[in-house]
């Protein structure tokens, strides 16, 4: 299923500083990306800014977030922990300001992370200490340093987040809006231009000449009649000429509705046998697939009424996906681009077809119209008589000859005249139609924006995330009756559900309508694993499963990465079990993406790195891994 790239000045969020930005610039996109939990790219980017600015005390206090965020102090590399270290010892020597308690007590969770289980009585008071801080610095430490409080600390400080969580879980009108995120930024409504109609050079001289020759005619007639002040017979002309014209108007009315008929007709078959020439997969199958889905989703309920909806409604809605598909087909335009036009022209149509408007009139000639026509032309037939015969008394010669001439350029001027005429006013009539539909079209694509305005920023979807995580935690600690003293460590994954909508910014990790979560805990005993699946847009868990085993019996953890560079999470037990997550999606990177940025945010955000780390040393080395070489590079450090 394609997702939905956002793009645009409001999704420009995350979009890297320029070669030449300034440190406060840098700064400012390494603090979204830390808000988003692309805490790796934020790392490079405030190195960046540290070097430019050390004495900071801004840069240095979300240096240091950056630097621990999502991470354990286990995790840290020898060469991490050195300068780390060093870092500390230097930023904590510069003048207090507004930063310094918040970076003061980074520093003493740094140092109950280096102890692990073994908490230092320096660490009692962190919890006051926290509370005593901003709430933006209070937030931040908690959310991005969660991983490096460990033990009877957390325990100490899990309530508030809990509380914190439940609160910040639907914050902001999250079922209000949460959906809107998934939304494709609508394009602008399109219709097809109308084709004028084009009258030839030939037609338009010879029309011309037709007319001044039958003009030229009527008034020698005319002059003959006069000559013999036959006023009868002249205002027979008169008559004639009259009732000429209103036929030819009749005519005209007459020509346009036979052929928008018969034009009518042929386009019902051409539509019932067309929809199997469209191409697999095309732009036009995908539009089709949008109508027909949107036709069933606006169906009555009862069988008799959908059947006749079904039955109304498809003809006209195949005409306006025709025209839909071949206006927008030469834009880059992907049909979830205009799923709104098309949703709206479905739910226009019921809302007619449910006021008894025929969705698909075919035009009716009256009954009047041909005989009118038919009358009008005998009546001036009989009065151009009645004159002829007058203007032959006055002179044979003259008169018989340009009766003729009258005649022939009257049906050649008719003949032409009503054809462009006809012509003339299907353009008209589709032109009007067309300014209508834009104008309706218009109205509701303003109103879908307005809809569409206070979609949320990816950071409110990754604080939301967190939240649902955080309470996911909260609910495998009631499930399994621990607490945090009891727990060595924890992972987690975040992955996509199944079937699910999905949608990201530039730069951005994808986002998902429906996730399945995996938590992880590892106790002295083996490993809890609680599964469950994620309603994000009404933050609801469904379908929980609890999952226990020893140590032993974890085999191998091995991730996998398809050639569409997509990455499959396996978690092999001994019984031949495979736990199994797609935790990354596959796909070339968008216009204005960093390939290595969204390589990062993809582990970053789903939690991959860290599951790995605690995963693959208790698949290498068992329930030893905790007194192994990878979990004692603390106690190293320190020594």
């Amino acid at each position: 299923m394609a997702g939905t790239i956002h793009g645009g000045v409001h999704n420009n969020y995350l979009t890297l500083p320029s070669p030449g930005a300034s440190a406060e610039q840098k700064l400012e996109t390494a603090r979204r990306f830390l808000d988003c939990g692309q805490a790796t790219t934020a790392r490079r980017l405030l190195n960046e800014v540290i070097a430019e600015e050390p004495d900071a005390d801004d840069v240095c206090f979300y240096w240091l977030l950056a630097f621990f965020s999502g991470r354990t102090y286990e995790e840290l590399s020898v060469e991490d922990r050195e300068q780390v270290s060093i870092e500390l010892k230097r930023i904590m020597e510069l003048p207090r300001t507004r930063w310094s308690a918040g970076i003061g007590v980074i520093n003493r969770l740094v140092l109950a992370g280096r102890m692990g289980s073994a908490r230092p009585t320096g660490t009692t008071g962190i919890e006051a200490d926290l509370g005593r801080l901003p709430p933006d610095l209070d937030g931040a430490i908690r959310r991005h340093l969660e991983r490096l409080i460990q033990g009877s600390l957390k325990d100490e400080l899990w309530e508030q987040d809990v509380e914190q969580a439940r609160t910040g879980q639907m914050a902001g009108d999250r079922r209000l809006r949460a959906w809107k995120f998934f939304e494709p930024d609508p394009k602008p409504p399109r219709i097809c231009r109308i084709v004028e109609p084009e009258v030839s050079t030939v037609a338009q001289m010879v029309l011309g000449a037709a007319v001044l020759a039958a003009v030229g005619a009527l008034g020698t007639l005319s002059s003959l009649v006069m000559q013999r002040s036959d006023e009868s017979a002249l205002l027979a002309l008169a008559c004639a000429t009259a009732t000429a014209g209103i036929a030819a108007m009749l005519g005209v009315e007459w020509r346009y509705r036979d052929s928008r008929s018969r034009a009518v007709e042929q386009e019902r078959r051409t539509i019932r046998s067309g929809r199997d020439a469209l191409r697999p997969g095309g732009f036009a199958d995908r539009v089709d697939r949008l109508y027909l889905r949107y036709l069933k989703l606006c169906a009555p309920t009862g069988d008799r009424e959908r059947a006749a909806w079904l039955t109304d409604a498809y003809v006209p809605l195949c005409r306006v996906r025709d025209d839909l598909a071949e206006a927008y087909r030469e834009q880059k335009v992907g049909a979830d681009e205009i799923k709104w036009l098309i949703r709206f022209q479905v739910k226009d149509l019921r809302r007619r077809w449910d006021e008894g408007e025929s969705l698909d009139p075919s035009p009716t000639i009256p009954v009047y119209l041909p005989l009118c026509a038919i009358a009008g032309a005998v009546v001036s037939l009989v009065g151009l008589v009645w004159a002829v015969q007058s203007a032959i008394r006055a002179n044979v010669s003259i008169a018989l000859g340009a009766v003729p001439a009258m005649v022939f350029a009257g049906v050649v001027a008719a003949t032409i005249g009503i054809r462009i005429a006809v012509d003339l006013k299907v353009a008209h009539a589709a032109r009007i139609e067309r300014l209508r539909r834009l104008d309706l079209y218009t109205t509701e694509y303003q109103r879908w924006l307005r809809r569409l305005a206070d979609r949320p920023t990816d950071m409110e979807m990754a604080q939301w995330l967190d939240c649902d995580r955080r309470l996911l935690l909260e609910r495998a600690l009631q499930t399994y009756r621990l607490k945090w003293s009891d727990i060595q460590a924890y992972a987690s994954l975040e992955a996509r559900g199944g079937n699910s909508r999905k949608a990201r910014v530039k730069n951005g990790p994808w986002r998902y309508m429906r996730y399945r979560m995996l938590v992880f805990l590892l106790t002295p005993d083996g490993v809890r694993q609680l599964t469950t699946s994620l309603d994000f847009e009404k933050a609801t868990f469904h379908r929980w499963a609890r999952t226990n085993y020893r140590y032993d019996a974890v085999a191998a953890v091995h991730v996998s990465v398809r050639e569409d560079e997509a990455s499959e999470f396996h978690l092999f037990l001994v019984n031949g079990t495979d736990i199994q997550v797609e935790v990354t999606e596959g796909g070339r990177p968008g216009d204005g993406d960093d390939p290595q940025v969204l390589a990062d945010a993809a582990e970053d955000v789903t939690g991959l790195r860290h599951t790995l780390f605690v995963l693959e040393g208790i698949a290498a080395e068992g329930r030893s891994w905790w007194a192994g070489p990878a979990y004692r590079r603390a106690t190293d450090v320190r020594a």
